[in-house]
């Protein structure tokens, strides 16, 4: 049974991750050998290549982020296209359905740091904020795929 205290494979030193504990590991690891050769590219180019990757690691947006932007556009839509049913005399409370179900998924994501969408958005590409954040440290270390954070 796996420790809540324990280190994730892959970055080392992230800690617990509670989206990358309830991400399969072949996703996680992607995620990490994209990162490590990132960084060996950016250091390879110097200084400026740096700097740039440090800029776009500031507009990067993690999962959190991510799921905080699409709840409220889809939930909106779909609370208002129920409400608009209601008001019509139509069937169409499958639509508050859906929107007390996105309410649901985002507490699940709350409470356990996983819930339906964050395996789509992991599958995608999307790190957490602490995978960024291990990559500018890696970054501002000037070690490239070879800074403590991350292993081979």
């Amino acid at each position: 049974m796996e420790r809540f205290d324990q280190p994730q494979q892959g970055l080392v030193g992230i800690g617990y991750d509670r989206v990358r504990a309830h991400t399969p590991n072949p996703i996680n690891e992607q995620i990490d050998s994209q990162t490590r050769a990132r960084l060996a590219e950016v250091q390879e180019l110097g200084p400026v290549q740096v700097g740039r990757r440090l800029a776009d690691l500031d507009r990067e947006w993690d999962v959190d982020r991510t799921l905080m932007a699409m709840f409220p556009i889809l939930g909106g839509t779909t609370f208002a296209l129920g409400l608009r049913a209601i008001t019509a005399r139509k069937k169409g409370n499958g639509w508050l359905y859906l929107f007390g179900t996105q309410m649901a998924f985002m507490m699940l994501h709350a409470v356990a740091g996983w819930c339906p969408p964050v395996s789509v958005l992991r599958r995608l590409g999307i790190r957490t904020q602490r995978e960024i954040t291990l990559e500018r440290q890696s970054l501002l270390a000037g070690a490239g795929s070879a800074a403590p954070g991350i292993s081979h």
